[in-house]
């Protein structure tokens, strides 16, 4: 990657926030996402759930960059909290929310969305978000005893891991047949 790659990519992205269409667009996915993370969950116990509502993340990032899915993955759970708490609310897991749409911004968007790059987007949100932040987070807010769900939050990772990369290389190449949307 050539230098001030991320940089560019923070400037750009930010710029796009100034086009209606790009605040209509997310404002369309994140509609789509609220939906995925309502009725398309499947919960496995109180703090573990399996859902698809990243994907709704990745044809914004693609799109408009790691600023504008940040912000799309921060306003997902805050609206999720208040149409539909499932608990006391916590700024960790909006910051995990915004973190996703970062990192898939990171290394989706404005490059060749390889197999490489969709694998360490997911392993990144994988392992540093789903296993480590939210862990950390859970342990926070409900004590120590959530430690002992680790071993099932890994588990689950790896085996949604291939499944969530297959899913979002369709994604990517997906958006890639959509029109230039202003891009």
């Amino acid at each position: 990657m050539r230098p001030g790659f991320f940089r560019s990519q923070f400037s750009d992205s930010l710029h796009s926030l100034s086009r209606t269409q790009t605040i209509t667009t997310a404002g369309l996915l994140l509609a789509i996402q609220m939906v995925l993370s309502s009725y398309g969950v499947i919960e496995v116990s109180d703090s573990l759930k399996i859902s698809l509502a990243h994907l709704a993340v990745a044809p914004t990032a693609i799109l408009f960059g790691p600023v504008v899915a940040g912000l799309q993955g921060a306003l997902s759970d805050l609206l999720g909290f208040l149409l539909k708490p499932s608990g006391p609310y916590f700024p960790g897991f909006t910051l995990s929310a915004a973190l996703l749409g970062v990192v898939y911004g990171l290394l989706l968007y404005k490059t060749k969305r390889s197999a490489w790059q969709i694998i360490a987007a997911r392993v990144i949100v994988c392992v540093v978000i789903n296993i480590g932040l939210n862990t950390l987070f859970l342990t926070m807010l409900y004590g120590p005893s959530r430690l002992a769900t680790l071993p099932l939050r890994v588990m689950k990772n790896l085996i949604q891991l291939p499944i969530d990369c297959l899913l979002l290389g369709a994604m990517c190449r997906l958006v890639q047949r959509l029109p230039a949307l202003g891009r």
